[in-house]
């Protein structure tokens, strides 16, 4: 049997200071749910690793404030679990990255899609 790809699925929440006009409320400890799904081609690190889930975890949970909506928000958290990824794992392919971020209280999220395109490199995300 030949692997012909790994997927990560981590899940979990942070709190933020989430300041500004853009967000649907104000709040000095807003809770975000968050799930990430990584699809990779399988290209292990040296300790048998796609990349270290638990670092996901801890990328949530240094983010300290915001004044992003949580659309820009989950693009440009997506696109710096990629930079993170690939500084871990430079063997890493990634194929593609789904982030859902859901606000307390939790009655809605977004989702963010990124997916590498088979005829040419493209870019993995939006800089703000």
């Amino acid at each position: 049997m030949t692997a012909k790809s790994l997927t990560m699925n981590r899940e979990g929440e942070f709190r933020v200071l989430a300041t500004g006009p853009t967000h649907c409320g104000v709040d000095e400890n807003l809770v975000i749910k968050y799930n990430m799904v990584c699809e990779c081609d399988v290209k292990l690190d040296h300790r048998g690793f796609l990349f270290d889930q638990v670092n996901v975890d801890a990328f949530f949970k240094g983010i300290r404030r915001t004044e992003l909506s949580c659309e820009k928000l989950c693009i440009d958290c997506a696109g710096k679990l990629m930079e993170m990824i690939q500084a871990e794992n430079p063997k890493a392919v990634i194929r593609k990255m789904t982030l859902t971020l859901s606000p307390a209280p939790h009655l809605a999220s977004m989702k963010f899609e990124w997916e590498k395109s088979k005829r040419k490199a493209t870019k993995p995300f939006i800089k703000f």
